[in-house]
């Protein structure tokens, strides 16, 4: 799981880090970039509470499972990927970087940690 988290933060322009998390706000595994001084665990950790409410307003609504979310403010972005019921992967990278192509890289990404758990 490490080395996918790795892989995700090195090959994504901009990326500073990679959370895999449970709903719960509980890391089960991260990989931050050297020298970041953005604390992305804590980030990630309180935007969980609002994924879990954001899930359940979706199936509530009959809209269906949510797959992903993206957050950006001027300075960074948080793409945030399902794995199962329980646990999703966040990318935390520079608002400056490719978004489309992370984006992309992350869905990649999510296929191999599950096929890791």
């Amino acid at each position: 799981m490490l080395d996918t988290l790795k892989k995700l933060v090195d090959q994504n322009q901009g990326a500073l880090g990679a959370i895999m998390m449970g709903y719960d706000g509980i890391t089960i595994e991260k990989f931050i970039a050297p020298g970041v001084a953005v604390d992305i665990e804590t980030v990630v950790t309180e935007f969980s509470i609002k994924l879990r409410e954001l899930r359940q307003a979706a199936v509530s609504l009959d809209l269906g499972v949510l797959k992903d979310i993206t957050i950006k403010s001027d300075t960074n972005t948080l793409l945030f990927r399902e794995l199962n019921d329980e646990i999703f992967v966040a990318l935390v990278m520079k608002t400056a970087g490719n978004f489309g192509q992370s984006r992309w890289r992350l869905r990649q990404g999510a296929h191999a940690l599950i096929a890791e758990i």
